[in-house]
């Protein structure tokens, strides 16, 4: 027992979160991962342009001299590319599904309001990854940063969160799209004026019944066959579908507008269009209320999950430290900014009471005669809904290669290919340069496939749901102990003039005021308010003992932020490299009072899913902590009790546990 928990609360030094990052010590070239793009931007160095171009030119030679075998892939994104990705990620059912169904159900007009509440709470939990994806520039996102600062089993609990997150939800909205589209051919046949018995061979193929779901097996081959052609060719498609996502949207919302204004005259007067903007009266429906507003924003709220998909790819960006960081914003100010404009379009374009749940935008351009954009937005949900698919299976694989890095995972899945895919090499016989995780993407895919096509999703969303949410807590407790540290000097006096023959003296609170403990109570605190509000029915005591739970979180996070010194001089990954030197790394704001109201959100939210999606999580994780005490515990690269050597410092054995948070005093 002893063993396992000393390997499950060992972290990952920072010499090897350097060298997964692959940044170089020697001051003579950028470090980089195998590209020649400075993992720091263009302005590496105090050298002149001259000297850099020379740098950039000899450093891809360099680095492959030093590292004959490539072991990840080049980092080869830009800040487009990121942002594509995280759009791809996010933008989907919010517009097409939850857009209708949030404004005829919760909040009508209002609905635009819940978006921008939804936004600001997931903003809350994006901030903190903006932050750790800057000062650890490698693959895993919550995963890495939980490695790094809470330990080893919890990397492994944020890594299945993480597989609920991409993996199976990835199944899950193949399982959407196949049921999409087998309703799309259905009403084409049906508008087409086909019979019946025309279209019942087909259907008994494409929707058999029972559990299966062909066609979401088809898509999930299809994503995974575009993946497996090639890191370019994903990336080319995930930035080109994602902007005619956001065109298809642009038009659905300027069309919306331009029907319920004047511009457009009616084309038969004896028949008005139901749009008008005299729809948005009243903007909140006395029947709805605020506490509409605040439900639907609950559901809102994962419309905008994805955000953090876009951190897994920090190992591939060209510059993570400064582009990870604009991107998770970026996303999450294009999403609500579209959302937003969505809701008030829908809603303008007929009554709230008359939205459709299911097809919101298809069915409001028909009722206002306009059946071609009726048309075009319905195959523009269906052509674009698979992108979701495939970015989320990308996430997944990222995952399981850093995991594999570490040696958690089977090393096959960070086996690189550089070969040619046959899809491509008829059109070019160059060399892939950047490498493809072709093996993981087999074993991902096929996985993923199975799913979709075998298993119902209605009793794995609250799991997925629940999953999610705790791993933006995980990653709100990864940036305050990367932030704090709570010495025995904090709290009251000190040890030597403490008591300690009373079972309530100065030194016992010391022992037990530590910042893990710290962090334990700020999660349990909001977990309690939100039960007390959901499960009791007496209104004056619901709301005082939520009231009451809500203070003593506030009190929580005030006592770290005055009595636990933070460490404003951290040595993030890169601070070796100069980075600190003339340069601003994105530091998340109000720290920690916006991560306890984050924290505070999240174990609200999960609250209010149900005692059923709770249990599954507690049962999927403790599943999943034994399996690590099984199979993985003592085996990780870690606990191996190797030293790392190569791009980093070397890493002695016996300061593997050495505090990774320093003063500046202490650096000298």
């Amino acid at each position: 027992m002893d063993s396992f928990l000393t390997n499950a609360l060992q972290r990952k030094p920072l010499q090897l979160v350097r060298q997964q990052a692959h940044l170089s010590d020697d001051p003579s070239e950028p470090p980089s991962r195998y590209s020649a793009i400075s993992i720091l931007g263009s302005s590496y160095g105090a050298g002149e342009h001259t000297e850099e171009s020379i740098l950039r030119e000899t450093h891809d030679a360099n680095v492959r001299a030093r590292h004959p075998t490539q072991e990840a892939p080049m980092r080869h994104m830009s800040l487009f590319d990121l942002i594509a990705f995280g759009v791809g990620c996010t933008i989907g059912s919010g517009v097409f599904v939850l857009a209708g169904l949030a404004a005829h159900n919760y909040a009508g007009p209002s609905s635009s309001l819940s978006y921008l509440i939804a936004g600001i709470v997931a903003t809350l939990s994006a901030f903190p990854y903006a932050e750790l994806s800057a000062a650890f520039p490698i693959d895993g996102s919550t995963y890495s940063y939980a490695y790094v600062t809470l330990g080893e089993v919890w990397a492994v609990i944020s890594a299945m969160c993480q597989t609920l997150e991409y993996g199976v939800s990835s199944a899950a909205v193949a399982r959407s799209w196949g049921s999409k589209f087998v309703d799309y051919l259905n009403e084409s046949s049906s508008a087409d004026g086909g019979a019946d018995s025309s279209s019942s061979g087909w259907e008994k193929i494409l929707e058999p019944g029972s559990v299966l779901n062909p066609m979401a097996a088809v898509i999930a081959l299809l994503c995974t066959l575009i993946l497996l052609c090639g890191v370019q060719e994903s990336k080319l498609t995930t930035n080109v579908v994602s902007s005619v996502k956001v065109l298809l949207i642009s038009f659905m919302i300027v069309g919306g507008f331009l029907l319920a204004s004047s511009i457009i005259p009616q084309t038969d007067p004896t028949n008005p269009r139901p749009a008008t903007f005299s729809n948005w009266n009243p903007f909140v429906p006395p029947e709805f209320g605020i506490r509409g507003i605040s439900e639907a924003s609950s559901i809102l709220f994962f419309a905008f999950l994805g955000f953090d998909q876009i951190c897994n790819l920090s190992g591939e960006a060209k510059n993570p430290v400064m582009d990870v960081p604009r991107a998770v914003v970026s996303t999450l100010v294009i999403d609500a900014v579209i959302y937003m404009l969505a809701a008030l379009s829908l809603t303008a374009m007929m009554p709230y009471t008359e939205i459709s749940t299911l097809s919101g935008f298809p069915r409001a351009f028909g009722a206002n005669g306009w059946v071609w954009a009726e048309k075009l937005t319905a195959l523009g949900e269906i052509v674009t809904l698979p992108l979701v698919v495939m970015t989320s299976m990308q996430s997944q694989t990222r995952l399981f290669f850093a995991m594999a890095k570490d040696k958690l995972l089977p090393k096959f899945f960070s086996k690189l290919s550089f070969a040619s895919p046959p899809c491509t090499r008829c059109l070019s016989s160059k060399k892939d340069n950047i490498g493809n995780l072709t093996t993981n993407l087999q074993f991902s895919g096929a996985a993923i496939v199975i799913l979709a096509l075998l298993v119902p999703f209605q009793y794995l969303n609250d799991l997925i749901s629940a999953g999610a949410l705790f791993l933006f807590s995980v990653t709100d407790c990864c940036l305050l102990t990367l932030r704090y540290k709570c010495p025995s000097e904090s709290f009251l006096r000190t040890v030597e003039e403490a008591d300690d023959r009373s079972v309530f003296s100065v030194a016992a609170v010391q022992r037990e005021l530590s910042l893990g403990r710290l962090l334990l109570l700020l999660n349990l605190f909001p977990f309690a308010s939100g039960i007390c509000f959901v499960y009791i029915s007496m209104t004056v005591l619901k709301y005082t003992l939520a009231a009451f739970f809500a203070l003593l979180t506030l009190g929580v996070a005030i006592y770290i932020s005055f009595y636990c010194k933070e460490a404003e001089a951290t040595r993030f990954a890169l601070e070796g490299d100069g980075y600190g030197i003339g340069r601003r790394r994105f530091r998340t704001p109000m720290v920690p009072y916006l991560q306890a109201l984050g924290i505070f959100a999240n174990w609200f939210m999960i609250a209010n899913i149900g005692w059923v999606g709770i249990v599954m999580l507690m049962g999927y994780l403790i599943m999943g902590v034994i399996t690590y005490g099984t199979f993985c515990s003592g085996r990780s690269l870690v606990s191996s009790g190797v030293t790392f050597n190569g791009l980093g410092p070397t890493v002695r054995n016996e300061d593997l546990h050495e505090p990774m948070l320093l003063d500046k005093d202490n650096q000298n």
